[in-house]
């Protein structure tokens, strides 16, 4: 009898779980979807990078979704159980409450080793990807600088930069106008196409251009000097990027930060652990905070499990603040809120065995 209840409580929690996260996955997902899509369309961001920037940020977000969909997922499998006063018929076959853990525990170590994994190694990994994808996005590729169809600005040259098509590399472009002002002065270059060369000695670019028209002049004048091209060079001045230097803590590798246990390191590395171990943090609280009576909505009782995990989410992102910034010791680090949280889920826990007590020595006295 409760092994076929385990198995059905940790299929039930785990359908739940499987629909809550994607659930939110796609809300997240769709939001920084419009958000690349708006960087697109104004020229910030290559649209080859759209889709490789959303999924290395979902495999970023899963870190703190999974948590979370896990505790949601228990208080609603919990919750129906105590609605449908199938909890009540449970007790009468000899299930206590406390072994209602056991599939949850089971379902939390689970998910706890997947979100391990995406928070000590793939999470980081996908953070400093996403990092060199913007630091090249400005130039696309280590050919190319511009995005076709979109006007861009060279600060350098003070000159307005256009190109109508752009290769898949970016070192290919055709129909080019270039418009650049210096000393009441206006230059205007159109070409039909042109080619991007990396200069190694000074690690800046040059755009070759190629059968187009130079047109020189003053401004507010109608008289323009008009020359005739096969090739012509423009020296851009614009040096290709290294490698950037990772200054959040969040693309830092398991093995970088025990290597060197700064404060900042310390408390990213503690941020990392808290994701896994709160998965039973969460589990722990889940059973005393989802019990409701009979026939009673539970709007109420996932509202106030969304409040506690936004409460416990906030206070650790707090602490971990506090230890980067040496208010709080590493040794005390974050893990004073995982054992905040354990003992209001050990305080609501006495209280859900007390009404427990009271009702089975009630009928005792009865029979």
């Amino acid at each position: 009898m409760k092994r076929v209840f385990h198995r059905y409580l940790f299929r039930e929690a785990g359908v739940a779980t499987s629909g809550v996260t994607l659930t939110l996955l796609f809300i997240l997902i769709a939001t920084r979807f419009a958000r690349y899509i708006g960087q697109a369309a104004s020229g910030q961001l290559p649209r080859q990078l759209v889709f490789q920037l959303l999924g290395l940020s979902t495999l970023n977000y899963l870190v703190i979704l999974i948590p979370g969909s896990v505790f949601i997922a228990v208080i609603l499998t919990l919750g129906r159980l105590y609605r449908d006063n199938e909890m009540s018929a449970i007790s009468a076959c000899g299930i206590s409450p406390i072994q209602t853990y056991r599939p949850f525990l089971a379902l939390g170590l689970v998910f706890a080793v997947i979100t391990a994994v995406l928070s000590f190694w793939i999470a980081p990994w996908s953070v400093r990807e996403s990092v060199q994808l913007r630091a090249d996005s400005n130039q696309l590729t280590r050919y190319g600088l511009f995005q076709g169809g979109h006007f861009h600005q060279i600060p350098s040259l003070h000159a307005t930069f256009y190109a109508a098509y752009t290769s898949p590399h970016g070192r290919h472009i055709r129909g080019v106008f270039i418009e650049s002002q210096k000393n009441k002065h206006i230059n205007v270059i159109t070409a039909q196409s042109g080619v991007f060369i990396k200069s190694f000695e000074t690690n800046s670019r040059t755009l070759v251009l190629e059968n187009g028209y130079r047109y020189q002049g003053e401004i507010n004048s109608t008289h323009f000097d008009r020359i005739r091209f096969a090739q012509y060079g423009v020296n851009l001045k614009i040096a290709h990027p290294e490698r950037p230097i990772i200054q959040s803590r969040d693309g830092e590798s398991m093995a970088a930060l025990f290597a060197k246990p700064t404060l900042r390191n310390q408390a990213e590395l503690q941020w990392r652990i808290s994701a896994p171990l709160s998965l039973f943090v969460l589990i722990f609280v889940a059973l005393p905070l989802s019990r409701t009576a009979p026939r009673q909505g539970r709007a109420w009782t996932i509202f106030a499990a969304i409040l506690f995990y936004l409460l416990y989410s906030n206070l650790l992102g707090i602490a971990r603040v506090w230890v980067a910034h040496g208010l709080v010791s590493p040794q005390v680090g974050i893990w004073w809120v995982h054992a905040l949280f354990l003992s209001i889920g050990g305080f609501l826990l006495a209280r859900l065995y007390e009404v427990d007590f009271r009702f089975w020595s009630k009928r005792d006295r009865v029979t």
